[in-house]
């Protein structure tokens, strides 16, 4: 059977293998000029690996997922340490024993509530906090009752030793992959089976409108490797102030990469526009997920296309659920 996968991210290039392993004959197509969607890096003159679409740690519990993912890189033992920068200074979240020693005091759920989630969730979504729906805004997590400041506690996690392009590279292997496409490629291809990984709504022309989303602007900044910011202390920082961007993340971290210069990446909330920006989070309130379901039933009645991941299904996924689902649906 003749495949033609659209998008190099990944959900599309685990779905090429997994179609590839039952003996299709298989093509990716991507428009950008890099493999890797989102999760894409490269190492600049400094030696430095930087993530170009913000940073990308690899974290699951799922055993599947895990083997997969091994198959084509080692992981190195970074564990995803975040700070908050608050009024009341750097601490450490989620909120544990250590943050209550940093604060010199423990902070009832309204208080945390306020100090962390309120300024970050209405930059970050564009809305007040009290218009946020209950699934985001409820998303406050507990206080946990130890020292465990790990953002992730699951089983495995780690980031690839050699980065996620090399991780893709590895992955690709053996797989046909055209780059700098136009978007309306797939009208002119035939194939048997088509993988969608775009946005649903533009496999459809629009025809039920645009999908609403929240995009981030990213900015690269060199700079001096500081000496007081250790890979104990983590590579991220939340702004949870009004600042106009939400994090900022020392890329050097990542990797333990020992350099004088270090990339330091800050993201921009923004309301996508198709004409300017990618779209990053799906906006599954308001009238977006009324419009996702016009476009679902018209995806059921086409038996010919899959559509995998976050842009086809409208869910943000992180990375091991891109992963399971593909798996889940390609058997």
């Amino acid at each position: 059977m003749k495949v033609h996968v659209y998008g190099c991210g990944l959900s599309g290039v685990t779905a090429a293998i997994l179609l590839k392993e039952q003996g299709h004959d298989v093509e990716i197509f991507e428009t950008r000029t890099h493999i890797g969607g989102n999760c894409h890096d490269y190492k600049n003159s400094d030696g430095c690996t930087v993530h170009q679409y913000g940073s990308h740690i690899f974290h699951t519990n799922d055993e599947d997922v895990w083997k997969f993912v091994n198959r084509y890189t080692r992981f190195n033992n970074y564990e995803h340490r975040v700070r908050a920068n608050t009024s009341e200074g750097l601490i450490s979240i989620p909120f544990n024993k250590k943050t209550e020693q940093q604060l010199g005091r423990d902070l009832s759920g309204e208080e945390i509530q306020e100090l962390l989630f309120r300024q970050y969730s209405e930059r970050h979504w564009g809305v007040k906090w009290e218009d946020l729906p209950k699934t985001i805004s409820g998303r406050v997590p507990n206080k946990r009752d130890n020292h465990d400041d790990r953002y992730f506690t699951d089983k495995y996690q780690g980031i690839p030793e050699q980065g996620y392009t090399q991780m893709f590279m590895h992955m690709l292997n053996g797989i046909s992959v055209t780059l700098g496409c136009p978007r309306d490629l797939h009208k002119r291809l035939n194939a048997d089976l088509v993988v969608w990984t775009g946005k649903i709504s533009e496999y459809f022309d629009n025809s039920f409108g645009h999908l609403p989303y929240r995009s981030l602007r990213f900015e690269h900044h060199r700079v001096a490797k500081d000496d007081q910011y250790s890979w104990d202390q983590g590579a991220v920082i939340n702004e949870c102030n009004d600042k106009l961007y939400n994090r900022t993340m020392d890329n050097s971290v990542y990797l333990n990469e020992q350099v004088d210069y270090t990339i330091h990446t800050r993201d921009y909330p923004e309301e996508y526009d198709p004409q300017l920006n990618d779209p990053i989070y799906p906006k599954t309130f308001g009238e977006g997920p009324k419009i996702y379901q016009k476009y679902q039933r018209a995806a059921q009645a086409d038996k010919n296309v899959l559509f995998l991941g976050r842009l086809a299904t409208y869910r943000y996924l992180d990375m091991w659920m891109a992963i399971k689902q593909v798996m889940v649906k390609i058997k």
